[in-house]
This record gives C-alpha cells, structure tokens and sequence, in this order.
C-alpha cells in the first residue's frame, strides 16, 4: 500500500492506493479535525464537486528473478538456501585463492600469483583484495608500469572500486603521473609538425585527384559521344549504297575505342590519387603518424588510470 498527499488549488487529498492501483482510502484535509475517511463512492462523488484531481501513483520496482517463478514456498526455500550454501563456497574458495597468491607473491612468483588472484576474481570478481593482489602481481610488485599501457588493464583499473584504485594509484600513481606530462611534452611538437606535414601533402593531393578526375571524366564523354555517333551512321548503311557510312562507323568505332582505353587509364589514377588522399588523413600513413598514433594510444591508457588532465584538454583544443 501507497500513500500520496495530493494538493489542488489549497485542498489537500490524502489519497491511499493497494498493489492492484484501487483506492484503499482518502482523506480530506479541509474536513474538520476527526471527520469520516472519504473511500469508495463517496470519495468520487466529493472531487467532483470541484475540478478534476489528476495524479499517479508510482510503485518500487521489485528485483526479478526468472529462477524463483513458479516455484512453492517449500521449493523456494529449498533454492533460497542453495544459493546461500553456493554462495558461502564460493567465498571459501575465494579466500583459499587470496591465501596461496600472497603466498606466492611473497615468493616472488609473480606469474603464478596472478592466474591465483585472477581465479579468486572467477568467485567473486568484486573483491576488492582478490583485485589489488592481481594489480600487484601484474605490476611485478609495482615495479614495472607497462600493463598500465595496455587498453585492457586500464579499462578495467579504470571500472574497478574506488579502494582497489585508491591502493593501485598510491603505489604507482607519481609515476604515472610523470609519465603522462612526458607523453604530453611529447606529443605536443610531434602532432604539430604531422598535421602541418598533412596540410602541406593535402594540396598537391588535391591537385592530383582534381587532374585525373578531369580526365576521366573528358574520356568518359568522349567515349560516350563517338559511340552515340557509331550507332548515328549504322542508321545510314541500309539507307544509302554509298560507302560513306561504313567509313565513318570505322571511324568512330575507332575514336570510341581510343577514348574508352584512355577513360580506363585516368579512371585507374583516380581511383588511386582518391586513396592516397584519404591515406593522407590517417595517422598511419607516415612514420611520424605511427608514432603519434603509438603515443596518443599510450596518454589514452593514462587518461583512464588517471583521469583526465588539464594538459590533454589544451591539446585536444590545438
């Protein structure tokens, strides 16, 4: 049951609604103190003598569990304490694994202490120590920084509970933190100097297209035009006994096959001038752009483990 206080125009309704959306009672607030509940009839009978009260009643959404349906409260039990049976093994498990990694990470087996924390996050992947002891392996005790540069581990740092980045960060965090102002300083002369280099290829790409589209374009007519005229002239053949026609067939039978070998020519620089042009707009395309493309992946990978900076903000900006 639901209860909602509805106000019109300084008239006060408390209205009290079931689970199935009928009203169970009302009340008015402008009835003197102790009056009769309004319910049913009557209810409805009294709000129409003044305007119409308009409200809606929202009810919490109740979890769904498609298991749990059908089943009778003998059997619900039954589930229920299966669930907290598995649950509770689980656990155990879980806290086996986080035993034997810190057992391992002690010895210095650092490879062997990840697949062991990483087995612990099969059982319960929100476990805050299962994940700082994966962390901690994966970083070979926090000495070496690389798995921060992969796309995979800083998505999950980045999505992991705010203690395990807390933990992770107060280990690594001034370094990392090192290394992006590095990356920037990098980046910065690196991305100006590529796009000017691509601003200056852009032209004469243009150029390039602009002269084989031109081209391509007067063969293709031409083509076009000597064939029109090559069906004109076999119109005449039957017409007239003179050999004017086929001479002129010949003629342009010729024209339309020179100028269709030269469509294709141009049409093939087209298509490859086209290419290059949006070759040109890729990082890739050069080896400066490799290797800015390389940094820019690696500040990607900081910006999730660290959060943004002021500095990638500026240089988005240029």
């Amino acid at each position: 049951m639901e209860e909602r206080i509805i106000e019109d125009e300084g008239r006060t309704i408390k209205v009290k609604r079931n689970a199935v959306g009928g009203i169970e009672d009302a009340v008015d607030a402008a009835a003197p103190a102790g009056g009769a509940a309004i319910s049913g009839d009557a209810q409805d009978s009294n709000l129409a003598e003044d305007d119409e009260v308009e409200f809606a009643i929202d009810f919490p959404e109740e979890e769904y569990d498609e298991d749990m349906v059908g089943l009778t409260p003998s059997q619900l039990k039954k589930r229920e304490e299966e669930r907290a049976r598995a649950r509770e093994q689980a656990e155990k498990e879980r806290d086996k694994l986080i035993a034997e990694g810190k057992r391992a990470l002690k010895a210095g087996d650092y490879a062997a202490a990840e697949g062991l924390f990483s087995q612990a996050l099969v059982y319960d992947e929100q476990s805050a120590e299962a994940q700082k002891g994966a962390w901690e392996s994966r970083t070979r005790g926090f000495t070496d920084d690389s798995p921060f540069f992969v796309l995979e581990n800083a998505e999950r740092l980045a999505g992991a509970p705010e203690e395990v980045r807390r933990y992770v960060l107060s280990k690594a965090g001034d370094r990392l933190e090192e290394a992006r102002a590095g990356l920037l300083e990098e980046i910065r002369p690196l991305k100006a100097a590529v796009l000017e280099a691509r601003e200056a290829r852009r032209g004469a790409l243009k150029d390039n297209k602009k002269y084989y589209a031109v081209r391509t374009a007067v063969f293709g007519a031409a083509a076009a035009l000597f064939l029109v005229l090559l069906g004109i002239f076999s119109a005449f053949i039957l017409r007239t006994p003179e050999n004017w026609p086929v001479i002129c067939m010949a003629v342009m039978g010729g024209m339309a096959l020179l100028s269709l070998i030269f469509f294709i020519v141009y049409l093939r620089g087209l298509v490859f001038a086209v290419r290059l042009l949006s070759d040109n707009e890729k990082d890739e395309a050069t080896e400066d752009g490799r290797r800015l493309q390389g940094l820019s992946e690696q500040l990607a990978c900081l910006t999730l483990v660290l959060g943004e900076d002021q500095g990638e903000r500026v240089l988005d900006e240029s």
